[in-house]
């Protein structure tokens, strides 16, 4: 057993907690899942390319931090609805009329609204962070939208990676649940303060109704020395709309899963994501979505610009079942290399046992386009200037799916200042 799953095992033993007898049989039996398995190896397929020996060295703790939260830098304009946590401890709860609590007040005030509902679409033995999680999280919201109701405005969810005098274990919680009809839209924003090392180990479970829309917006940004882990669980309803936008700026090593059950007719899936990766960091995407009925789509466009000796992973599987005819399901994923020293390792799937069906995937890693670049420096424009160009406008190609117009420029910005050559761009844009 390593050591961090060593410590975090006492710990959980050691915790006091005044809860319901569900949540925590539920823990531990989440706890045990992680204490059998440990962290997953390079012998694990779905970890080949993603090593964890460091983290397994590391003693987290699970506990709460004090720090000045003045310094927390957010995206809440005047009036926006948010709700910001720090370490995984309530920080700001100004949600005005949309239907969002915090998990903390429900489990004080309503308990049994969250029995079977917590952990619903995890699964331990395949997801050893959201068991982790599961044993540890102390907080975060719970957002249920009535039928019928529509909310415009986007829900902002802040989740702050602080310095601690020990490495802290963030254990956020997010669980979605959109009744026949109702839309929503939501921001989760992972960020890190100056100086934070921790492991922000998130689980967002969405729940989408006969109907229901909604667009889920994650932006990650985490200190050089931070650890992210976050999965995504989707359970789609007939007719119901999932669009995901993600985006990972920052970080030391990172790793997403997103997997979405398209479980009835009319169901679809649109999943964009862009990773920007330098020096040493580490991003790792497994996405997997499933079409488990007839009549259902799905489209993914991921894109990655890697430079210096950073390294990538793209795993996108799409299942198709036995009886889910007329599926139309379309994959994709692009890396720009702008170094020699950086590294991908993309592997988009296909599994299908329908025969009428039409999928397609595909997946490459280049450099920049010779024939653009010609383009370019023949109209006077210099050498780094007409890279950096070209860069952004890869990227852009993602962003423009934004439906949030503040958050894509916010993003635009971000992406700037962190791509080589930046100063050329800031003046052009």
């Amino acid at each position: 057993m390593s050591a961090a799953i060593d410590y975090l095992g006492r710990r959980h033993a050691e915790l006091e907690r005044t809860e319901p007898e569900w949540l925590t049989a539920t823990r531990d039996k989440a706890m045990q899942q992680v204490l059998a398995s440990g962290l997953p190896t390079t012998r694990n397929e779905h970890w080949k390319y993603t090593n964890l020996r460091t983290l397994a060295r590391r003693k987290f703790e699970p506990a709460a931090v004090a720090v000045d939260t003045d310094k927390i830098p957010s995206l809440v304009a005047t009036g926006q609805p948010a709700a910001s946590f720090v370490n995984g401890q309530l920080h700001e709860l100004s949600v005005g009329d949309y239907p969002a609590t915090t998990i903390a007040q429900l489990l004080e005030q309503q308990p049994e609204t969250l029995n079977g509902r917590l952990s619903a679409l995890v699964s331990y033995d395949k997801h050893p962070f959201a068991a982790l999680n599961t044993a540890f999280f102390s907080d975060g919201i719970v957002i249920e939208v009535p039928a019928g109701a529509e909310y415009t405005t986007p829900l902002l969810l802040e989740f702050i990676s602080a310095a601690a005098e020990q490495p802290a274990l963030v254990c956020p919680r997010v669980l979605i649940v959109l009744g026949e009809n109702a839309k929503l839209s939501v921001i989760e924003r992972y960020a890190g303060l100056p100086g934070a090392q921790n492991l922000t180990n998130a689980v967002t479970e969405v729940h989408l109704g006969q109907g229901a829309q909604l667009s889920h917006y994650r932006l990650q940004e985490l200190t050089e020395a931070d650890t992210g882990m976050h999965l995504l669980a989707v359970h789609q309803g007939g007719d119901s709309m999932l669009r995901t936008h993600g985006v990972d700026l920052g970080g030391k090593l990172v790793r997403n899963d997103l997997h979405t059950w398209l479980c009835a007719p009319g169901a679809t899936a649109e999943l964009d994501g862009f990773y920007l990766a330098v020096a040493s960091q580490h991003v790792d995407n497994h996405t997997r979505v499933d079409h488990s009925a007839p009549h259902t789509t799905s489209d993914e466009n991921y894109r990655g610009v890697l430079a210096d000796k950073a390294r990538a992973v793209f795993n996108g599987k799409v299942y198709v079942a036995k009886d889910a005819q007329k599926v139309d399901a379309r994959q994709s994923n692009r890396n720009l290399i702008l170094s020699g020293k950086a590294e991908v390792d993309t592997k988009p799937e296909l599994e299908i046992y329908a025969d009428d069906v039409k999928c397609s995937h595909g997946a490459t890693v280049g450099q920049l386009d010779e024939d653009a670049m010609f383009y370019l420096r023949s109209r006077g424009i210099g050498e780094r200037t007409a890279k950096a160009l070209l860069t952004f406008g890869f990227i852009e190609e993602i962003l423009a799916g934004f439906g949030v117009a503040e958050l894509r420029q916010y993003v635009e910005t971000l992406v700037t200042e962190r791509l080589p050559d930046s100063e050329r761009l800031e003046v052009l844009t």
